[in-house]
């Protein structure tokens, strides 16, 4: 069952767009660009985006609202500070990239990677990560509200001064994972994940 009901993309009607059109709004990409270009300062509105490769594709000052990703490559993009809201990202590779400080609201993550993501200082409300790799994220002071996650890989994310109390891990892989000691407090763990939990903290067992 569901914790939370995140607000789906709003999204009534797409056309066909090319990225070099500089139409943003209520346009469906499924062409990547020829050649380099600079997207700047305008926000992705109510827009789906399939079998993207973002790597020619450079985001100055962008946000995306009532958006769906569907098998793209957002590898290394810089979205810190800004605004994710009413998002799908389905089969996506996010490799490396960062949110720092960025606000994420109504967000369903599932199968994609986000290994070496950055969310130090990221506002995460009611965000959904089901079946996605996210090793060695960085979790740093992090804001969480309303968080639901499911058959994740966190092996070696790290989570320091990002409070989780009552978010439920115990469905997720956290081998090797570091929490410091404010981030523990009051998560959810399964009993045989107790090893990971006391590895995080320094203790050995004999």
């Amino acid at each position: 069952t569901d914790l939370m009901n995140i607000i789906n993309p709003k999204i009534k009607f797409t056309e066909k767009q090319f990225f070099k059109n500089n139409v943003y709004k209520n346009a469906l990409f499924t062409k990547n660009p020829d050649n380099k270009i600079i997207i700047e300062d305008i926000d992705f509105d109510s827009c789906i985006f399939k079998n993207i490769d973002f790597s020619l594709i450079e985001l100055i000052n962008v946000n995306f609202l009532d958006c769906i990703f569907e098998s793209c490559d957002l590898s290394n993009k810089n979205f810190d500070e800004k605004l994710i809201e009413r998002c799908e990202f389905n089969s996506c590779k996010l490799l490396g990239s960062s949110f720092i400080n960025a606000s994420l609201k109504d967000i369903l993550i599932d199968n994609s990677i986000l290994k070496y993501v950055n969310f130090s200082g990221t506002s995460m409300n009611k965000i959904k990560i089901t079946n996605s790799n996210m090793s060695e994220s960085y979790f740093t002071e992090t804001k969480f509200k309303n968080i639901e996650l499911d058959n994740n890989n966190f092996n070696k994310a790290e989570f320091l001064q990002t409070k989780l109390y009552n978010i439920d891990f115990s469905n997720n892989d956290i081998s090797e994972i570091v929490f410091d000691n404010y981030s523990i407090y009051g998560v959810i763990i399964d009993p045989l994940q107790s090893q990971f939990i006391v590895g995080s903290l320094g203790a050995r067992f004999k």
